[in-house]
């Protein structure tokens, strides 16, 4: 899935990734939109979007069916960077509502059902988020996300109870701001992300090298 268009706003298209056939549009709509996650089985997709009477917003579009967007958070803050658990009982977003970027966490209940809507909600970052999508760990154990400085921050997923509740939030590694897409792997140990030119020195580890039984050559 993909976003295109030839002016000011994109519309949202999808096309097999082996290109066995034409791209096939989803979503066309007069407000720009910036698709965030799709959900494993392939059923949903989450997108932010500008509303008419508020900032950014999140929203759902059914792929199956009449593909009609439900919204799913609209409030007077900004909401973006939504992103589906592996097991799509949760959704992490980031939201200004408490003057800067945080990130959180809610449940999630497929559009149309009698428990349909977002239920609870729960704070997962302590000291801001930077505007980059968060990551869950494939066995959705783990969030990653940005910190306001660039660096990776992990925070655990305890349990799997009606309540969500998670740990206290890590630094990874240090990292500078960095515009653009970041991603990191199934199992939440390998990072990619650009690196600002004039800083990849501060991301290279210089070699070690271990010399076995040198007493050996001592004596030659």
């Amino acid at each position: 899935m993909f976003q295109s268009g030839s002016g000011t706003v994109d519309d949202f298209y999808q096309k097999p990734s082996n290109s066995a056939s034409d791209e096939q549009l989803l979503l066309r709509s007069e407000a720009q939109k910036q698709p965030t996650s799709w959900s494993r089985d392939g059923r949903f997709l989450l997108y932010a979007t500008a509303g008419l009477n508020s900032k950014l917003d999140i929203w759902i579009l059914p792929i199956a069916g009449d593909n009609k967007p439900v919204p799913w958070l609209v409030t007077p803050f900004n909401e973006r960077s939504a992103t589906f658990s592996p097991d799509m009982r949760w959704i992490a977003y980031l939201s200004d509502e408490s003057g800067r970027l945080e990130l959180y966490v809610r449940p999630f209940t497929p559009p149309g059902s009698e428990s349909s809507g977002t239920g609870g909600k729960w704070q997962v970052s302590k000291d801001g988020a930077a505007v980059a999508n968060p990551k869950w760990r494939a066995d959705g154990k783990e969030i990653i996300f940005r910190a306001p400085g660039g660096s990776p921050m992990a925070v655990d997923v305890i349990g799997s109870g009606p309540a969500f509740q998670a740990g206290i939030p890590k630094q990874l590694f240090p990292a500078q701001p960095t515009s653009g897409p970041w991603d990191v792997t199934a199992d939440g140990k390998r990072f990619l992300m650009a690196v600002p030119p004039g800083l990849q020195n501060l991301y290279l580890r210089e070699p070690i090298t271990v010399v076995m039984n040198w007493q050996a050559a001592l004596k030659k």
